[in-house]
């Protein structure tokens, strides 16, 4: 019944605006994108997205996060690991935290992301494969701090993106002493 869940809340992801695809970009994501734009890009995401399971410990771990977060996410949409990992995060997204706000940059082949691409306040990140998820914890007076990286796939062997997303979050909200 999860899989069911997930393939039905795949429209809601397509019916928000979608950005429109630069004619210089030959066919790939470039810059800060949203979740239906990646979903929307091509047949990959869908098809992985349909075939993610997220159980509901899990959700429910990334639901009890109250701490303000920001999660960027550089990948590149032409990227097998990309297309692999980015849907377990959407998955996780399906059901949002008011507390967490993710961002998506896509990149090209050559991995390069201009400073100003980056989001306001959040320090540029070197980016040296995709995807890479940079965690960024909200510090008293609303500074943007890093608080942790996972770069191209989880930790752990057998363990699912969703999964290790949740622990570093978690883990980031433990360092700060929250």
């Amino acid at each position: 019944m999860k899989p069911a869940v997930a393939v039905l809340a795949v429209p809601a992801l397509l019916a928000q605006p979608a950005a429109t695809i630069p004619p210089e970009s030959k066919g790939m994501l470039l810059g800060e994108v949203t979740a239906p734009a990646i979903l929307a890009h091509g047949t990959a995401f869908r098809d992985n997205l349909a075939k993610v399971k997220v159980n509901a410990g899990l959700r429910a771990r990334w639901a009890a996060i109250r701490q303000p977060l920001t999660l960027v996410v550089v990948f590149g949409s032409w990227c097998a690991d990309s297309q692999y990992h980015l849907p377990y995060l959407l998955a996780l997204e399906m059901d949002p935290n008011p507390f967490i706000e993710v961002r998506y940059l896509g990149v090209g082949r050559d991995k390069t992301l201009k400073p100003a691409a980056w989001p306001k306040g959040l320090e540029p990140q070197a980016v040296h494969r995709v995807p890479t998820f940079y965690l960024f914890a909200t510090q008293p007076g609303g500074v943007q701090r890093l608080a942790g990286t996972l770069v191209e796939n989880p930790p752990r062997e057998g363990q699912s993106m969703a999964e290790a997303l949740v622990e570093l979050a978690e883990a980031a909200l433990r360092a700060e002493g929250r």
